[in-house]
Formats: C-alpha cells, sequence, structure tokens
C-alpha cells in the first residue's frame, strides 16, 4: 500500500510537471529576518487568479532578471520599489510598468537625460548609454518593508533614480501596526518626540521575529512544509484549490460591509477620510516620516528619490459619476484627500511625484478605457491590467527623465540613515 502510495503520488507529480502546472502564491512567502519574507530565489511558477503570467525571481529573490552589483559604464540605472503593483504578478513580466519605463526610455524618448547622467559620472561625452530598471518589490510590501529592501537591496547597485511605489489603498494600514493584520511585517515608526531633539529617525519595530508565525515558519516542521510548497506540484495545487475557494463570488464592491457603506476589497475607506482615531494618526505619521527618510536616503546615495502614488480603482474608474457617486454613499466630498496629503508631504521633502490617480483617471475617462481588472474578475478594481502597466509606465519614465535632465540630487536633505 506505501508503495502503491508513493507511485501515485509521483506519477501525479509528474503529470502535473508535464502540464507545466505551478502556483505562486504557494512559495511566495518565504520568511525573511529582516523583510519579513521574501519570494524564493530563483523560481519559477504560474500565477492565474487576476490575469496569468509565469513569475521568475532573480538570484536575490525579486521578480527580475539577474544584475551586476557593479553598475557597468553609459548604464543608468532605475531601482523600484513598492508592492503587488510593482511587482505585478498578473502580467507577463514585459508588461509591468517598470519594464514599460525601461524600454520608453530606451527607445530614444530622452537623450539630454543621458547626456546629464554622463556628466554626473565625470565621463566625457554621452555615447551610448542604456537604461536599466531593478525591481525591488514583492506583493504585500508596506512602505517600512520597502524602504529597508532599499537600505538592505537595492542600495547596493547605485542606481541613479529609485522610484518608491505607494499604493494608497493599504499602505497607510500597512504602516499601523494596530490596523494591520499581518503578522510577518517589521514597521517603522518615527522615535518619541521627547526623546529626541530635531528630526525625529526611524525606529525599527521587528517584533514580528518573537512572534508565533514567525517561530512556527522558521522552525524544521515550517522549513520543512515551505520546502515542500517550494518543490511539490501537487502540494501547489492543493493551496491554488484552497485559495480559488476563498476568492470565488467576492464582489468587487461589497456592499454588505460591516460599516454598512460600499467597500473596494483590500481598501479600508477611512484612507479617503481626515483622520480622527490614534491609530490612523500615527499611520500618517509615520508613512509621512518614512516618505522623508526615504528621500533623505537616496539623496544621500547620490541618486534622484522619486514617489510613484497608486490609486484605488474607484479614483480611476472610467466613470466619474460612479466615483462621485462612490464619495457620497461614504460620505466624502471626494476620494482626493490621501491624495492632496501625499503631494504635500512629497512637496514639504522636495520630493519629485508621479501622480497617477490623476493621470490615470483622465486617460480612462477619455479614452473609456478600464486600467484595472481583468476579463473574469472585477472590471475596474483589483490591479492593473496591460493597459493601466502602459499607462504608469509612461508617465513614469517622463517623470524619471526630467529628474535627469535637472542634473545632480539636491543635497540639502540628505543625512544618513541610522
Amino acid at each position: 500500500m506505501l508503495a502503491a502510495l508513493a507511485l501515485a503520488l509521483l506519477l501525479g507529480e509528474l503529470g502535473l510537471r508535464s502540464i507545466g502546472q505551478s502556483y505562486y502564491w504557494a512559495i511566495a512567502k518565504r520568511p525573511d529576518p529582516v523583510l519579513g519574507w521574501r519570494p524564493p530565489a530563483d523560481s519559477a511558477a504560474w500565477q492565474g487568479f487576476e490575469g496569468g503570467a509565469l513569475v521568475r525571481t532573480n538570484a536575490l529573490g525579486f521578480r527580475d532578471r539577474d544584475h551586476a552589483v557593479a553598475k557597468p559604464p553609459g548604464r543608468v540605472r532605475i531601482a523600484v520599489l513598492g508592492d503587488s503593483f510593482t511587482e505585478a504578478v498578473q502580467v507577463p513580466v514585459e508588461q509591468t510598468w517598470w519594464r514599460v519605463m525601461e524600454d520608453w526610455l530606451n527607445g530614444g524618448n530622452c537623450p539630454l537625460a543621458a547626456c546629464t547622467a554622463a556628466r554626473d559620472s565625470g565621463e566625457a561625452n554621452c555615447g551610448a548609454r542604456e537604461f536599466e530598471a531593478l525591481n525591488f518589490a514583492v506583493s504585500g510590501y508596506s512602505t517600512a518593508q520597502s524602504l529597508l529592501a532599499w537600505r538592505m537591496q537595492a542600495s547596493r547597485f547605485a542606481p541613479d533614480v529609485v522610484v518608491l511605489a505607494f499604493f494608497i489603498g493599504n499602505d497607510l494600514t500597512e504602516n499601523e501596526r494596530t490596523l494591520d493584520a499581518e503578522p510577518l511585517r517589521p514597521y517603522l515608526r518615527p522615535a518619541s518626540a521627547d526623546s529626541v531633539r530635531g528630526a525625529r529617525p526611524l525606529v525599527l519595530d521587528d517584533a514580528f521575529r518573537h512572534s508565533s508565525a514567525y517561530r512556527e515558519a522558521t522552525a524544521s516542521l515550517g522549513r520543512g512544509r515551505q520546502w515542500l510548497l517550494e518543490h511539490s506540484r501537487i502540494a501547489q495545487l492543493l493551496v491554488q484549490a484552497r485559495d480559488a475557494a476563498r476568492v470565488r463570488d467576492v464582489p468587487p464592491v461589497d456592499t454588505g460591509h460591516a460599516s454598512g457603506e460600499p467597500h473596494e476589497p483590500g481598501v479600508d475607506n477611512d484612507i479617503y477620510r481626515l483622520p480622527t482615531t490614534v491609530a490612523w494618526r500615527r499611520a500618517w505619521e509615520a508613512t509621512e516620516a518614512m516618505l522623508a527618510a526615504f528621500a533623505s536616503e537616496v539623496r544621500a546615495a547620490g541618486a534622484r528619490p522619486i514617489l510613484l502614488l497608486i490609486g484605488t480603482g474607484a479614483q480611476v474608474h472610467p466613470d466619474a459619476a460612479a466615483s462621485a457617486g462612490f464619495a457620497e454613499h461614504i460620505g466624502v466630498y471626494d476620494l482626493g484627500y490621501p491624495v492632496r496629503r501625499l503631494l504635500a508631504v512629497a512637496a514639504k521633502n522636495d520630493l519629485a511625484v508621479v501622480n497617477l490617480p490623476a493621470v490615470l483617471a483622465v486617460h480612462a475617462r477619455s479614452e473609456g478605457v478600464l486600467l484595472h481588472g481583468f476579463p473574469g474578475g472585477w472590471p475596474g478594481f483589483g490591479h492593473w491590467n496591460a493597459a493601466g502597466h502602459a499607462v504608469a509606465g509612461e508617465a513614469a519614465a517622463r517623470l524619471v527623465c526630467e529628474a535627469l535632465r535637472s542634473g545632480p540630487p539636491h543635497r540639502k536633505h540628505a543625512k544618513k540613515h541610522r
């Protein structure tokens, strides 16, 4: 019986491999003592719930090709940080906004920026320069995890530009422990005002390393489970079946939410309101401190920081009346409060911004196209489709070009992080 079972499992495994069955979400969350989690290095698996793509990771565990640490002569590097909108496992890697950005820049659309980059590097002339995008984004990452990924990984590659993609829909809640449900997440918070004078440094909260979830994941049994998920297509299929059952029949806007308001999945409606609770004030305070630290640390490294704002499906829906109706239902004048506040934070820190909620809304409404969502899913909601990535990538490329033309980064705000 044992031999028959082993043979059946072996045949099942070989059969699933022969038809290319794999499941990215089953393997994507290997525990990491600094970042909380990171996908396994040099892996490949399919994602097929929203859109569909084969997701390959590099030697560092990020969805990207491998890059030499030493920057080759004639190369302009752009590091990108963020979450699922940037890892973008819903589309083939060639359609991600950062690859669209790279292709646009390499298409000869930004010649003056290449000359500026050459001058900044002390090179005699422009020559043939190549733009190279490096991805350090992982689905589910918060602003704190993006900043830690910059410090731990991206900074080693000497980028000329660093783009932090900020998803308004959930990055704020993920920056405050009491609003967040993720047990494997580190946090960064500003030090107490009573403990320091002047600028408040960020304090790392890595209590997740002492949580039961992390201990279980890194114990022998947890490591064995992770190994099984990464190597067994049968195990991946079982996880995929479980996840399929969970997401089946979930509406794009939940009108039966506990608050009694319409509710976009994964988005807390309080992002559209002035903060009225201690938790939300802390979330905004931590977010603003981390954006200031991002600008300062990137400039200190000799690179140009850029903030890329990503809006919710409700904010950029092609039907303006639908967006206005959603705002009315939740009791706000419009859905723009978080955008206006983040733009003010960026201006305070001399931080260039790609205002994608505005760019995508104009494009979606003028062209009558849905930039979020996929066939068979939630039209207008969820992650960007290929059209959304195309618009976002070109908008990001244009601002990168403008930032490179402006000369070296201003160092008046630059300070080394602790």
